[in-house]
C-alpha cells in the first residue's frame, strides 16, 4: 500500500480565472482511529469527508474587480480503492485534493508517512 498522507502533506498550486490558489499543507482535522496504531500511537488519516485547511487565493491581475472565492479543498482518494481504516478509504500517495471552486484536482506531492501499521492488536 502506498504511504499515507498526513497534515504536513502538500498539494499543488492551481489557477481558476484570475485567482491563483497556492499549494498548501492539508492541516485541518484528520480522523483519529481508535483501532489502528502507528508506532504505538493511534493513526491519524484523511478520507473523502475530512476537513482540511483552505488555501488563500492570490489575485493575478489586481485591475480586475471580481474577488477571489475562498480556496476550500477536499481530499479525493483515487489510488487506494481497497484498504479501509475504520470503514473509510484513507488518502495515500497518488491521491489528490480538489479545489471546490472550479473542481480542479491538485496532486498531493508529499511528504508522506510510512510507519509500521498494526491491525487489531491489543496495544
Amino acid at each position: 500500500m502506498p504511504n499515507l498522507v498526513f497534515d504536513g502533506t502538500v498539494d499543488t498550486t492551481s489557477t481558476d480565472g484570475n485567482c491563483q490558489y497556492p499549494g498548501k499543507a492539508l492541516g485541518g482535522s484528520p480522523e483519529t482511529s481508535p483501532k489502528v496504531y502507528f508506532d504505538g500511537a493511534p493513526v491519524e488519516y484523511y478520507y473523502t469527508g475530512s476537513v482540511i485547511d483552505e488555501t488563500v487565493p492570490i489575485k493575478i491581475n489586481q485591475a480586475i474587480p471580481l474577488p477571489c472565492q475562498p480556496g476550500t479543498r477536499v481530499v479525493v482518494p483515487l489510488t487506494n480503492t481497497s484498504v479501509f481504516i475504520d470503514g473509510k478509504l484513507p488518502a495515500v500517495q497518488g491521491d489528490e485534493a480538489r479545489l471546490i471552486i472550479g473542481g480542479t484536482l491538485r496532486a498531493l506531492t508529499g511528504p508522506f508517512k510510512h510507519p509500521k501499521i498494526l491491525f487489531n492488536t491489543r496495544r
